[in-house]
Order: structure tokens, then C-alpha cells, then sequence
């Protein structure tokens, strides 16, 4: 109940009983009584002693309301305390934002909040929200992204959305990526690394030189189809390549790629199988690579000795290609055949 309401209706109830005792029950005077050799009850009115009673008692209902008034005052403030922490972790999940845990003062947000900080958010495309929901803005933006839409964003955002943004940015447009990088320990490894092999397709070897810390096997196969290229090429001589080679960790499948990486440059078909022969010395995984270029080629022959020379094992479904080849020499191209096996 309202506090000054009270006031005001209690009071009127005084008055109007005050009276009521007054005017219709009796105005005589109540004679003094003696409680004891110093306290006594003055004589008075009738209808003020009736008075006294209700107003001790109106005013004992009015500090009861008054204390759970104070009460709900402090539920009232940790609860809104608690929602805010909340919808600021909300914010901060839909940023991807790493924070200290809130502390929560009630237990219903505590198990919310809890909830909240081993779960991650993730957005249904198409979804809406109502205009004065306070997340539309974050969640529009978001979604927005996630469909492949480059936007302006300010820090506010926080750096997570801004990286998915910068990934958006470099499929529209390569030459961002120097950009991207020049921003320093700001987002994930996976973002630089993905940057600076955006920006081995177009840039110097001087200017790739100075992100070297970023390179990977995708940046390697986009500088080794530049080689030697009339339009954007590079001059790379043989050791430069094979000490680009020897920085990253290579598998079987690895090699492959490469072989097929080195199919689209323009590097001359002597070089391409020397520098194979020099990756086989090193590692037998390199091997099938080496038979793929040899096929690539169109030197069957040649592969077939391989074969039998380095005495290789696995390789059933080249084999297979090349009696299939001999036999069929309009056989499927040699990538669809090699990407079938390694499905």
C-alpha cells in the first residue's frame, strides 16, 4: 500500500470515529484514573480516549508497512542490480567477450547468470525482434554479418563481431588484408593467418616477408601459382621455395595439394618434377605428389617407373588410373579421379 495514502486514510478514519463517538455515543469525559503514585490517565473526552487506542494502533500498522516497504526496497534494488549484470552478459555472449563472472545477489538471475556463462548464444537467421527490445540493434548486426554483408563498425561492437566482419571483407576484396593486419593483437590467430594468405595473392614478396609469422600452407600455395606469372608473379629461385616449403607441416594429402597447386603456375615442368625429387629425398609422403605432376604431365611411362623404382604402397587408385588411362584416354581428369579417393 502507499504510504502517503494510508496516512491520509487513516487519518480521516480518526477523524470521522472521533466524531462519530462525539456527536452519537456519548460527550462525557472519561474521569482520570491513577496507574500508580506517579503515573496516572488525565481525564479527557470520551471520544479522544477512544482515539488514542486507534491512532497507537494506526500508527504501529503504518511502521509495519514502512519496514516491508524498506524490504522490498532492498529486494527491489538487487533484483535490479541483477538484471542489469544479466543483460550485460547477454550483451557480452552475443559479443563473444570473455569477463569475470557477475556476482548475483538473488538466487533466481544467479541461476540464469550461470546458465548463461556455460552457453553460447547463437542466432537462427531470419529471426526479429520486437522495435524496443534493447538487443534488436546487436542481434541485427550480427545477422546481417553472418549472411556475408560487410558493415562500418565501431569498437562498441566488440572484436569478435568485428573479425566476422573482416572475414566478410576479405572474400569481397583481397587487398584488405594488409589492413588486417596492421591491426596487431587484436583478434584471433585464425583471422591473421587467413588474412595474410589473402594477401599472398597480390602483394610483394617484400611486403609478405614482413608477415611471415602468419604464413601457412594456404598462403604457400597462392605464392607458389604466382611464380613466374606475367600478371602478378614472383621470382622465387629454387631454395627460396623449398625453405617456404619447410616452414609448414605437410601430410601425404598435403603434398597432393601442392602438386596441384604447382599445376596451376607457371612454373616450367622441369622444375616442378626437380623440385619433387628433391621433396621425396626428405619425405616418402611426397611421393604421390610426385606421381600426380608425372600424370598431370602426361607422363605415364615415367610414372610407371616410378612406381616400381620407389616401390610404393597406397597408391591403388593411381594405379588404377593408369590402366584405366591407357585403355580410355578420354578418362576423367586426373583432380576428379584423386578427389574421389581422398573422399
Amino acid at each position: 500500500m502507499n504510504i502517503r495514502m494510508y496516512i491520509v486514510g487513516a487519518t480521516l478514519f480518526l477523524i470521522i470515529t472521533g466524531w462519530f463517538v462525539f456527536a452519537f455515543i456519548s460527550q462525557g469525559y472519561l474521569p482520570l484514573i491513577n496507574i500508580s503514585d506517579k503515573y496516572y490517565i488525565p481525564e479527557m473526552p470520551l471520544a479522544i480516549s477512544v482515539l488514542i487506542p486507534a491512532g497507537i494502533l494506526a500508527i504501529l500498522s503504518l511502521l509495519h508497512i514502512i519496514f516491508y516497504k524498506f524490504i522490498d526496497y532492498i529486494k527491489n534494488r538487487n533484483m535490479n542490480s541483477d538484471f542489469k549484470k544479466l543483460e550485460s552478459a547477454i550483451f557480452m555472449n552475443l559479443k563473444n567477450k570473455v569477463e569475470d563472472k557477475p556476482q548475483y545477489s538473488t538466487r533466481l538471475y544467479k541461476d540464469i547468470g550461470e546458465l548463461l556463462t556455460v552457453s553460447k548464444i547463437e542466432l537462427n537467421n531470419g529471426a526479429e525482434l520486437s522495435e524496443t527490445n534493447k538487443f534488436k540493434n546487436i542481434v541485427n548486426t550480427i545477422l546481417t554479418i553472418q549472411n556475408g554483408t560487410v558493415l562500418q563498425l565501431d569498437h562498441s561492437v566488440g572484436y569478435h563481431i568485428k573479425e566476422l566482419n573482416y572475414l566478410n571483407m576479405l572474400r569481397e576484396d583481397s587487398h584488405s588484408a594488409e589492413s588486417i593486419l596492421m591491426e596487431r593483437g587484436f583478434y584471433s590467430d585464425e583471422l591473421y593467418s587467413h588474412a595474410f594468405a589473402h594477401l599472398c595473392k597480390f602483394a610483394t614478396y617484400n611486403t609478405i616477408q614482413r608477415y611471415m609469422k602468419w604464413f601457412n600452407i594456404e598462403a604457400l600455395f597462392h605464392i607458389l601459382q604466382r611464380v613466374d606469372a606475367d600478371s602478378d608473379g614472383l621470382i622465387l629461385s629454387k631454395g627460396e621455395i623449398l625453405d617456404l616449403i619447410s616452414t609448414v607441416p605437410f601430410s601425404r594429402d598435403s603434398y597432393t595439394r601442392l602438386a596441384k597447386a604447382l599445376k596451376y603456375s607457371s612454373m616450367s615442368p622441369d622444375f616442378q618434377l626437380e623440385l619433387f625429387k628433391h621433396l621425396i629425398e626428405k619425405s616418402d609422403d611426397a611421393i604421390e605428389g610426385y606421381l600426380y605432376t608425372l600424370l598431370n604431365l602426361e607422363m605415364t611411362k615415367e610414372a610407371e617407373d616410378a612406381i616400381h623404382e620407389l616401390q610404393v604402397e597406397n597408391i591403388n587408385h593411381i594405379k588404377a588410373y593408369i590402366v584405366l588411362k591407357k585403355h580410355s584416354p578420354n578418362l576423367l581428369a586426373l583432380d576428379y579421379f584423386c578427389d574421389k579417393h581422398t573422399k
